[in-house]
C-alpha cells in the first residue's frame, strides 16, 4: 500500500517534468553599465593626421621654423643683405644667435630668408610634379595601348638618370635662378609621379565596381573623376611630401655648386657654400644652415610617414 501510494505520487511529478522539456542553461546577467565599452571608431581626415605621433614630431620641428621665417621682418635682427664691417666673423651670441659671416651679415636672418626660398621651391616642385604626374599617369594607365607606350618611353628615359644629375643638366639648359630651378627639379620629379600614378590606376581599372560602371555605359571622365583618381590620393600625398623634402635638398645642392639660387639672394645652399672656405675659423656660417636643412628634411619625412600610417588601411590597428 505504501509503495503504491509513493508511485502514484511520483507519477504526476514525472509527467510534469516531461511536459516542461529539457532544462536550458540560464544566460549570464549583463555586466554593469560602467563595464560596457563601445568598439573603437577609427578617426579619419585631418584630425587623425594631426593625432599621429610622427606627424606631431614633424610639426614640432617644422612649425617653429615656419613661424620664425614668416616673422622675419618684425624680428629684432639685422636685415639679410645688410653688411656690418665692424661685426665680421662674430661667433654666435645674444646679438647674433647664428653669428655673422665674412661681410658682417647676420647668419640667422639669412638662414630664415633662405628657409622661405627653400620651402617655396620644395612645395612648388611637389605641386607641379603632383599635377602633371596625376594627369599623365592616369591617361597612361587607364587608356593604355599606344598612349601608354609613348608616355612610358619618355618616362623611362628620364628615370635612367639620377635626379640630381638630371637637374644639373636641365639647369644648364634653362638657366639659373628661382624659376629655372623649380622648372628643372620639377621635370626631374614628374616621371616618378607618372610611374606611381600609372601603377595605381592599373590596379584600379580591373576592379569590380569599374566593370559594373562600364556595363551601364558610364562616361570615361566620370569613371576617372569619381572612382579612379580619388582612390589614388593617399599614396600621392605621401609621395608629394617626400618630393618636397628631396626638392629642398636638390635645390641646396644646386646652389652649393653655383647652379641654383645665385647671390646676393640668400639660399640655404649658397649659405653653406659661402662658409666652406672659413669652416675652421667660423664653423657656424656653414654648419648652422646645414642643421636647418637637415631639420626640415627630417620633419617632411616624418610627415610623410604620418600621412601614410593614417591613410593606408593596412597600417591601421
Amino acid at each position: 500500500m505504501a509503495g503504491s501510494l509513493s508511485l502514484g505520487r511520483s507519477a504526476p511529478v514525472t509527467l510534469r517534468r516531461a511536459n516542461e522539456g529539457p532544462m536550458r542553461p540560464t544566460s549570464p546577467a549583463p555586466p554593469p553599465a560602467t563595464q560596457v565599452r563601445k568598439p573603437p571608431v577609427h578617426r579619419t581626415g585631418w584630425r587623425a593626421i594631426l593625432a599621429n605621433r610622427k606627424t606631431q614630431i614633424a610639426l614640432m620641428i617644422l612649425v617653429p621654423i615656419l613661424v620664425l621665417a614668416a616673422l622675419l621682418p618684425w624680428l629684432p635682427l639685422q636685415a639679410p643683405l645688410q653688411t656690418n664691417l665692424r661685426a665680421m666673423m662674430k661667433p654666435p651670441s645674444l646679438t647674433f644667435p647664428f653669428g655673422t659671416d665674412r661681410m658682417g651679415r647676420d647668419v640667422l636672418s639669412r638662414t630664415l630668408e633662405g628657409v622661405k626660398v627653400s620651402l617655396f621651391v620644395g612645395f612648388s616642385v611637389a605641386f607641379i610634379s603632383l599635377v602633371f604626374g596625376v594627369v599623365l599617369g592616369t591617361v597612361s594607365g587607364f587608356f593604355g595601348k599606344w598612349v601608354d607606350r609613348a608616355i612610358m618611353t619618355v618616362v623611362d628615359i628620364f628615370l635612367a638618370f639620377p635626379s640630381l644629375l638630371l637637374a644639373i643638366g636641365l639647369v644648364s639648359i634653362v638657366g639659373t635662378g628661382l624659376i629655372p630651378v623649380i622648372m628643372a627639379i620639377s621635370l626631374a620629379d614628374i616621371p616618378r609621379f607618372v610611374r606611381l600614378q600609372r601603377s595605381l590606376v592599373l590596379s584600379l581599372r580591373t576592379r569590380a565596381y569599374i566593370d559594373a560602371a562600364r556595363t551601364v555605359k558610364a562616361p570615361q571622365w566620370w569613371l576617372l573623376t569619381r572612382h579612379v583618381v580619388p582612390n589614388t590620393i593617399a599614396p600621392l600625398l605621401v609621395a608629394a611630401s617626400i618630393a618636397a623634402a628631396n626638392a629642398i635638398l636638390v635645390e641646396a645642392s644646386l646652389s652649393f655648386l653655383g647652379l641654383g639660387i645665385m647671390p646676393p639672394e640668400p639660399s640655404l645652399g649658397n649659405l653653406i657654400r659661402d662658409g666652406q672656405t672659413y669652416l675652421e675659423q667660423a664653423w657656424w656660417i656653414s654648419t648652422l644652415p646645414g642643421v636647418v636643412i637637415l631639420a626640415i628634411a627630417i620633419s617632411l619625412h616624418f610627415l610623410s610617414d604620418g600621412i601614410r600610417e593614417v591613410l593606408d588601411p593596412r597600417s591601421r590597428k
